[in-house]
Parts: C-alpha cells; sequence; structure tokens
C-alpha cells in the first residue's frame, strides 16, 4: 500500500531523529530507504509516494509512521 506524503524532507528528517538505530540507504536516485530493526522498510520516492515492505502487519513502527505522514499531510 502506497501512501502519499507532502513533505518528505521532514518525514526524513522525522525518522532520523526518532529511530537513529535505523539503517539508511539510497538504492536509487529517487528513492530514500530506512530498514528498522524490527524488519520493517520504509520506501520514500521524492514523488511523495511511501509504501512499506517487510513486516509492516500491525507493527507499531509502522503505525508511529503512517501518523506522522498524516499529521504532516494536514499540517501542509
Amino acid at each position: 500500500m502506497a501512501i502519499k506524503c507532502n513533505d518528505t524532507v521532514f518525514l526524513i528528517d522525522t525518522v532520523r531523529r526518532k529511530h537513529p538505530d535505523a539503517t539508511e540507504k539510497h538504492p536509487t536516485a529517487t528513492q530514500h530507504q530506512f530498514t528498522f530493526k524490527c524488519g520493517l522498510i520504509m520506501n520514500i520516492y521524492n514523488t511523495g509516494s511511501v509504501n512499506f515492505q517487510g513486516n509492516s502487519f500491525e507493527n507499531h513502527t509502522a503505525t508511529d509512521l503512517v501518523n506522522v505522514i498524516e499529521m504532516i499531510n494536514r499540517a501542509a
């Protein structure tokens, strides 16, 4: 499931601050990827699309991140 984020820079900064142990990669020029210790993978694209892979079902980290995205979208 892909969702849209209206400010991916803010989202990336928030993930860096709140999850300093997450592994950060740039698999492509248009993709930013975070891998969390719980097995969750979050892909953020420069188009604003965000999707989750790995251990995302009923994952508290994924739920928290979706809540951050919803807050960003409400503020924009």
